[in-house]
């Protein structure tokens, strides 16, 4: 079984979140969010749609923490102790995150249905 308390924890300090505010925003109970982030909750015994709800809370896929590869290329942890960060330097970067997030998501379904994107030239 794979735990990922320590990947939500970590990931909530960041975004200076607590655990009352991710329960709250994901409509779950304050407990089942404690369990997970105390491992007593493994990944494949959370409900599939809490763990999406989690995850666009936390500014991420539920493949973040699945993946060594896509923690390397997560901006909120590429960016970290880079300078001093303050809640609206962390509102920017979550906006990109997810800005990227939704870009990726275009570009794949445009691939599936065989449309290519072509950026304009100045």
């Amino acid at each position: 079984m794979l735990y990922i308390g320590e990947d939500v924890k970590n990931r909530m300090n960041i975004l200076g979140l607590t655990a009352d505010e991710v329960a709250e925003k994901a409509f779950m109970e304050k407990e089942d969010i404690d369990a997970i982030i105390n491992n007593k909750t493994a990944l494949e015994q959370i409900d599939e749609f809490d763990m999406s709800l989690i995850s666009s809370i936390l500014h991420c896929k539920k493949e973040f923490f699945l993946s060594e590869d896509i923690k390397e290329k997560d901006l909120l942890l590429a960016s970290m102790n880079r300078g001093f960060d303050n809640e609206k330097s962390m509102n920017v970067k979550e906006k990109i995150q997810d800005f990227m997030a939704d870009y990726a998501f275009i570009m794949e379904i445009l691939s599936e249905e065989g449309m290519h994107y072509e950026s304009p030239s100045y």
